[in-house]
């Protein structure tokens, strides 16, 4: 995410002007796409004044979701929001959460519940594509977007909103700066010296820290996952490193479909995990992962666990944390407060590369029972594009969270990365125009390392920003889910007694499930997103 230069130009001017790969474009039926992006390009075509033409003269309160947890100084910023909304466009906002460990259990029920909500987070990962399919999301138009949102209309280029289509329709805003960084793990570095293990510099070379944190340090788990977010990690990063890299076409947290490409293919054919092809891939991670667990290596309680790896790292509960290298930066500012020394670790395929993101990795849906979806457009036009919104959002409120010195972000004298009550990056609002972000000051050397590397690591992906039409095959997908949650997320971890044994009641319940089906439609559905994309 950052150039080389001095400290700041490296840094998010530079660094997220390349993240702004978006576009605008709407959908409308029966409407040529290539005619939108023409007009979308156009200058002049409409006013930048969000309040041109638009009925502001009621109140109104609207409601949300983030994801993560609900940080101590959130309601010191949501007032500041509020004044500033109700003063700009007389309207106010409630945000609420979905923690981590609750994401797959919660975000359906959330938007099933007659909760009265306007809009949510949302994200290729984050269940874009299943809750569309479910009606739970109102459709995006062109004139909408155009009218209440501006700003953001401006700065996003076409390729973005191509990338959120859904047979044709647009459910989502798509952030207009999507982020550049890798996946990533961090290690305790003090203790891997303390220990004399030899030194760790990928993936493969990790075994003998985690032996040594094992035998040395008791009240120490060398690996914790949460059942959301981590849980797939240590296979993944294992299967990366020792074969390819595959995704599954349907990931969103812990869920999937078990159809599965190799992200360094760019052709992107599709594969069951059990073909003969992959399957020996599969196991070999399998055979790995099931005796680091077996070592104890491995939490026992990861299915019911909801505590990130990150926090048990920096609570000294555990020696890894996973993460990505953007909120790697959290990690650098706590250990050095505490002493410690950390270094992190790319979890990259065997070729050296991560797939690249999309810009609908971040963004929001209005719900599609929302009472007001004009102000919340434009209420989140202005957190997204106006600096001092999206300033306010992400760093919190200035002069208690944060300063500037010499044009960069600094902590307020007398406050720490520990007590900072609104630490960056952690509040949930990461579809804002990252472009409109100032260089923090405590980004060390090793920090613009980290992300100057992830630039030359990310790689495209055939799929990234592909969202499958599940509307005729819901029962299925929703079947397959299951199946993998109940029967492949125990392989994940190593929580079985025979790995050949599993793999074969796993291919048995993919049968079952329907998976033949959706295999068939999903060939036909990324041949025409691959056409698509080619235009």
């Amino acid at each position: 995410m950052r150039k080389k230069k001095s400290l700041c130009a490296y840094a998010i001017p530079i660094i997220l002007s390349l993240l702004i790969l978006s576009g605008c474009r709407e959908e409308v039926p029966n409407t040529d796409i290539t005619a939108f992006y023409k007009d979308s390009e156009a200058s002049g075509t409409f006013q930048y004044n969000t309040k041109a033409g638009i009925d502001m003269s009621a109140k109104v309160k609207i409601s949300g979701y983030l994801i993560g947890e609900r940080l101590p100084g959130m309601n010191d910023v949501l007032e500041k929001l509020n004044e500033k909304l109700l003063n700009d466009i007389n309207t106010t906002m409630e945000i609420n959460y979905i923690r981590w460990g609750d994401l797959q259990s919660k975000y359906a029920l959330v938007l099933a519940s007659g909760e009265d909500l306007d809009w949510i987070f949302t994200g290729n990962w984050a269940y874009y594509g299943q809750e569309a399919a479910k009606g739970a999301f109102l459709e995006i138009k062109q004139d909408m977007v155009r009218k209440y949102m501006p700003r953001h209309y401006k700065a996003t280029k076409p390729q973005a909103w191509k990338e959120g289509l859904i047979g044709g329709k647009l459910f989502m805003i798509p952030t207009s700066t999507p982020d550049i960084k890798v996946n990533e793990v961090a290690i305790r570095e003090d203790l891997r010296q303390k220990y004399n293990v030899p030194e760790v510099n990928k993936w493969l070379d990790i075994e003998p820290y985690l032996e040594a944190i094992k035998k040395n340090e008791p009240d120490m788990i060398p690996i914790s996952v949460d059942s959301a977010i981590d849980i797939t990690r240590p296979f993944f990063y294992q299967l990366a490193a020792t074969s390819k890299s595959y995704f599954d076409l349907f990931f969103a947290t812990s869920g999937g479909s078990g159809i599965v490409s190799d992200t360094d293919d760019p052709e992107g054919k599709l594969f069951k995990i059990t073909d003969p092809e992959v399957i020996n891939d599969y196991k070999n991670a399998a055979y790995k992962i099931k005796d680091w667990y077996d070592k104890g290596y491995i939490n026992k309680n990861a299915f019911s666990n909801k505590v990130r790896s990150m926090d048990s790292f920096l609570s000294g509960k555990s020696s890894i944390a996973y993460g990505n290298t953007v909120d790697m930066q959290n990690i650098f500012n706590k250990v050095n407060e505490q002493g410690w020394k950390v270094k992190i670790i790319p979890g990259l395929s065997k070729k050296g590369t991560y797939p690249q993101d999309s810009h609908i990795n971040n963004g929001f849906a209005i719900v599609s029972k929302s009472k007001n979806p004009e102000r919340t457009m434009m209420a989140m036009d202005l957190i997204m594009e106006e600096p001092e919104y999206n300033q306010l959002v992400y760093y919190g409120i200035e002069g208690k969270n944060y300063v500037i010195k010499n044009g960069k972000i600094a902590l307020p004298d007398g406050v720490t990365s520990e007590t900072n009550t609104f630490p960056p990056d952690l509040a949930g609002f990461w579809f804002v125009n990252k472009s409109l972000l100032k260089c923090p000051e405590n980004w060390n050397d090793e920090y613009i390392q980290l992300r100057e590397a992830a630039k030359k690591q990310i790689a495209p992906y055939a799929y990234s920003a592909f969202v499958p039409d599940i509307s005729n095959i819901k029962t299925e997908v929703s079947n397959l889910n299951q199946v993998v949650v109940q029967y492949f997320n125990p392989i994940n971890l190593g929580m079985i007694k025979d790995v050949d044994e599993a793999f074969d009641v796993f291919d048995e319940r993919l049968t079952s499930a329907g998976f033949d089906k959706v295999m068939e439609e999903m060939k036909h559905q990324t041949d025409e997103y691959k056409k698509e994309l080619m235009k």
